[in-house]
């Protein structure tokens, strides 16, 4: 393009030349100099305005507003920042492209594709590769297992188990554990081989007296004892499961409360807990027992990886697919994961923009000139050379009119 603009302007000068020559024998190249005259004088003007915005013309650094663009290199990043920041990243903007692109919906279709899919299952089972490879080192063993102990040293688990127990007690959300309990205990006394237990120990346990009166007479008194104690079992537990203010009912809320309450408090209680925490710690089987499993796990995992095909990787893809299926099937979820998404954006777009912006500053600020200089001739550069060819083509033509004009004022 630049050979293009400069071949014209040449073109132009060569004209005038011959035109100038020859006009004292051809009247009429008097219109011809002047045209090509008024080119050469647009076409000159014209480079030196493209030019400006680059560099020095001719290197003449005196010269006032040349190379515009390296002089301004500071007020152009921090415009050029701005107008991202307000064009593109306002939380409008992304908010509307967000909501265009529906997001849930298409995460569902790209998931339904069985190709997508094992390919996501692919990152996935390389990634779970590397953390066991990584895992293996001694070193990373060593580091993982002193963190864990020293955490689970400093833990309150005496605090933390009252503190769970007084979420899972809270509206006497235990009794649904105690009635779940008595409608067990009492399925099992209406069991007739519970009874037949029950008789059986009696039967072990009664005087020897007894038992010799049980077989000469045929009593049975073991059995009748053991009906007694189930129908009085059955009895006791139906009174429980029907009185929500029972006796025991309150005594098993007494119990659990002050369990809580010792768990919070008693040195002596919650002594034991941290006695039982530290001897678990200590103990060399469970952490041999913990690291075979482990051990297992990792070399299972490795092996399963290697293979192909994977059964991890396909039961990976298998449950990406999965998830496609159901938020297809749910368009009450997808609506919720679209709001989710749309009621976070603006925040975080706010938040992080202005970092965006920054960063493209910075980067420009960082450029040397004649690289930001290259960058903007290479991306706007034939554009402005256009602007030479037509200054060579308009001040020709108005060269040309203002030579007629000036015959017709004669």
């Amino acid at each position: 393009m630049k050979r293009a603009a400069t071949g014209l302007l040449a073109a132009a000068a060569a004209v005038y030349l011959a035109a100038t020559l020859l006009e004292p024998r051809y009247a009429w190249l008097y219109y011809v100099a002047r045209t090509s005259e008024a080119a050469m004088i647009g076409a000159i003007a014209d480079w030196f305005a493209v030019v400006a915005l680059f560099r020095h013309p001719l290197g003449l650094r005196f010269l006032p507003h040349t190379a515009i663009l390296p002089r301004n290199k500071a007020r152009i990043a921090e415009g050029l920042s701005q107008f991202i920041q307000q064009n593109f990243l306002s939380p409008q903007a992304v908010v509307e492209r967000i909501a265009a692109f529906q997001p849930a919906r298409s995460l569902c279709a790209w998931l339904l594709k069985a190709d997508n899919a094992d390919a996501l299952a692919g990152y996935a089972a390389r990634f779970l590769a590397y953390g066991l490879g990584a895992l293996d080192d001694a070193r990373v063993r060593e580091f993982l297992l002193r963190s864990v102990h020293a955490g689970l040293r400093r833990a309150d688990l005496a605090s933390a188990g009252a503190d769970v127990l007084g979420a899972l007690t809270e509206n006497g959300r235990h009794h649904e554990l105690l009635d779940a309990a008595l409608g067990a205990l009492d399925d099992l006394l209406a069991r007739e081989d519970t009874r037949r237990f029950i008789a059986e120990e009696v039967g072990r346990a009664a005087p020897s007296y007894l038992k010799a009166l049980n077989d000469a007479l045929n009593l049975k008194l073991d059995e009748r004892a053991a009906l007694r104690i189930a129908e009085a079992a059955v009895r006791k537990v139906s009174e429980i499961r029907q009185d929500r203010d029972h006796e025991l009912r309150r005594r098993f809320d007494a119990s659990v409360e002050r369990f809580i309450g010792n768990l919070r408090t008693s040195p002596e209680l919650r002594g034991r807990v941290e006695r039982l925490r530290d001897e678990l710690l200590e103990s060399r089987a469970l952490a041999d027992y913990v690291g075979g499993l482990w051990g297992e796990l990792r070399e299972w995992l490795a092996a399963d990886l290697a293979r192909s095909p994977s059964a991890v990787r396909a039961r990976l893809a298998a449950m990406a697919q999965g998830f496609g299926a159901r938020l297809e099937a749910e368009p009450a979820i997808r609506q919720w994961i679209d709001e989710q998404i749309l009621a976070a954006a603006p925040a975080l777009v706010a938040e992080h923009r202005a970092k965006f912006g920054r960063f493209i500053e910075d980067q420009i600020n960082g450029w040397q000139e004649e690289r930001l200089v290259g960058e903007l001739e290479r991306n706007i550069g034939p554009d402005l050379q256009f602007i030479r060819i037509n200054g060579t083509l308009v001040g020709g033509l108005v060269g040309l009119a203002l030579a007629v004009l000036a015959q017709l004022l004669k």
